[in-house]
């Protein structure tokens, strides 16, 4: 396995903390492929075949409702991982995961997960600390974020979106690409006319730029008072 394949793996926020011995032999197990545009690496409703860590590229993380609705959960960027909810009850996976460009994965296969991570309570522990930041999330947003404006869920939203979907942290986040306001609608289940009043008026005040299928946000810090109600857009 070359340098650049360890930096991948381990560059994440959980996996750079793992302990030495666990990475060395995620190392050993790893391997990766290719994907091509629109590729799925998971498929919802699949059994676990393993944990994948995306190594170039971008990913969507996409649940599909049982009317055929998508709903945008999450962007995977290079060194993030996903899988992790399958791999704790080895059953099938909860959601689809789609290559947006042209990507490089690396997957730890079920065998390989769970000889790695079912050895002890504590190796066990360290798989299951990802599920719990989503789970804290969730909590979070059925207690605040859905009763939230429409402008306050967006901007959280687009702020999540732009980070790790296990990740706590509470910095910087990447510009979001390949999405569309129909995305956004989705994953904030706001219209997509709400989607995009909200967008023109975080445009108009140079925290946001909209182009094709793309949202970039151009100043964080006020997106992230807006997401907390402390600054409001007359």
């Amino acid at each position: 396995m070359n340098q650049t394949w360890h930096q991948s793996l381990f560059a994440s926020t959980w996996s750079r903390n793992l302990p030495r011995d666990v990475q060395s032999e995620i190392m050993a197990a790893a391997s990766s492929h290719r994907l091509e545009q629109d590729a799925e690496v998971i498929r919802q409703g699949a059994p676990f075949s393993g944990l994948i860590c995306l190594l170039t590229g971008e990913m969507h993380v996409i649940g599909t409702a049982r009317c055929g609705d998508e709903l945008l959960m999450g962007v995977l960027r290079p060194n993030d991982w996903t899988g992790f909810l399958a791999a704790l009850d080895q059953g099938c996976y909860a959601f689809s995961v789609r290559a947006m460009t042209e990507c490089r994965v690396a997957r730890l296969d079920a065998a390989a997960t769970q000889r790695i991570f079912e050895r002890d309570l504590a190796r066990f522990k360290l798989l299951l600390a990802p599920e719990l930041v989503v789970s804290r999330g969730t909590y979070h947003y059925f207690v605040e974020t859905s009763y939230r404006p429409p402008m306050l869920r967006l901007a959280e939203r687009m702020i999540g979106l732009g980070r790790w979907p296990y990740s706590v942290a509470t910095g910087e986040a990447s510009r979001l690409e390949k999405i569309s306001q129909t995305d956004l609608a989705n994953a904030t289940r706001l219209s997509r006319q709400t989607i995009n009043v909200c967008l023109g008026r975080l445009a108009e005040q140079g925290i946001v730029k909209v182009g094709y299928r793309t949202v970039e946000v151009i100043d964080l810090h006020r997106l992230g008072l807006i997401a907390t109600g402390d600054l409001v857009l007359e």
